[in-house]
């Protein structure tokens, strides 16, 4: 196995990054520079100039560490013959790497196409390491750490609503909490009424408030937030997905809750995050199978409306929200 080689890859590429990130300053145990730190992206690098940087012994500094971003070439993914390598020379050069230097690929997809020959030969060969997306918990934790790092603190309630608002979406809880650490200025605790003022829910939060609002019959409510979300440059018929989404969610939680599976053995069964399941596991007590599938039926009925209808999509939708 080559020591030097390693690949990380996950769903989230912040958190690929993040972890690939941790292992290069442990590996340089100083700071990164342009003299032991080298950052390429194979969509725009040849696999020729990666070998070049990798058989090149590092200048002043003892170590160096290379860094290729969307290494597409371990999963499926296709792209255009121009930046797709050689798979022989990269097969070749994985086998026969003993080189000094720390090669990361950073592979932005659940999980690797086992099916080429280039990955059975990465697994032989390298270290694999898979980024899962932080839990419920974890990215709590982790919005304390951060913001302890800057000398501050959340109050419980202003946490649980933090999450409420942006769901657990890595890039989305970042970016948020940078934009609350600048707004607290000086002070030093987060209370509710600053998250409140501050964080923007995400798409994701808004459409399952979407379907709480249905789910309670507050029919003008649901209408109002799909009229802001549209407001927002949101497309009808991406909005009518994600709504098609959650309620095949729903479903298929309803169905394997009956069976006696918990939240957790349900979001491993269909592949889903845990904090989504929570969410549809507290919506889901309200339905029966029956008006699940009705829903699901007119959600495809819709669909096929937005697509192939003259009338105005905002309305189809409306109409559609109407009724559920």
């Amino acid at each position: 196995m080559a020591n030097n080689i390693m690949a990380i890859y996950g769903e989230v590429p912040e958190l690929v990054e993040k972890k690939s990130n941790e292992i290069v300053e442990s590996y340089l145990n100083e700071k990164k520079d342009d003299f032991n730190y080298v950052k390429y992206n194979l969509y725009d690098t040849s696999f020729n100039q990666i070998i070049e940087e990798a058989l090149t012994m590092p200048f002043i500094s003892e170590k160096k560490a290379i860094v290729v971003k969307n290494a597409f070439i371990f999963t499926g993914e296709k792209v255009s013959k121009d930046i797709q390598p050689n798979n022989e020379q990269v097969n070749e050069f994985l086998e026969k790497y003993d080189g000094e230097n720390f090669i990361i690929f950073e592979v932005y997809q659940n999980k690797l196409d086992e099916r080429k020959k280039i990955t059975k030969t990465l697994k032989k060969t390298s270290k694999l390491a898979k980024v899962e997306q932080m839990s419920e918990q974890e990215i709590k934790n982790w919005i304390k750490n951060k913001l302890h790092e800057n000398f501050k603190d959340i109050k419980q309630d202003a946490l649980d609503l933090f999450i409420e608002l942006t769901g657990i979406n890595f890039n989305i809880v970042s970016q948020e909490l940078e934009k609350i650490i600048l707004f607290l200025g000086e002070r030093t605790t987060i209370n509710k009424k600053d998250v409140e003022e501050i964080i923007n829910r995400s798409l994701e939060q808004n459409v399952f408030l979407l379907t709480e609002y249905i789910q309670k019959g507050e029919k003008y409510k649901a209408i109002q937030l799909i009229k802001d979300l549209i407001v927002m440059k949101e497309e009808p018929i991406k909005l009518l997905a994600l709504i098609t989404s959650n309620y095949r969610l729903y479903y298929q939680c309803k169905i394997l809750s009956r069976k006696g599976y918990s939240g957790q053995q349900i979001a491993k069964t269909i592949n889903v995050h845990p904090y989504r399941v929570k969410l549809a596991l507290n919506q889901v007590k309200h339905y029966q199978l029956t008006h699940l599938l009705n829903i699901i039926d007119q959600c495809a009925e819709t669909d096929y409306k937005l697509k192939s209808s003259y009338m105005d999509k905002q309305l189809i939708l409306e109409l559609f929200i109407l009724s559920l």
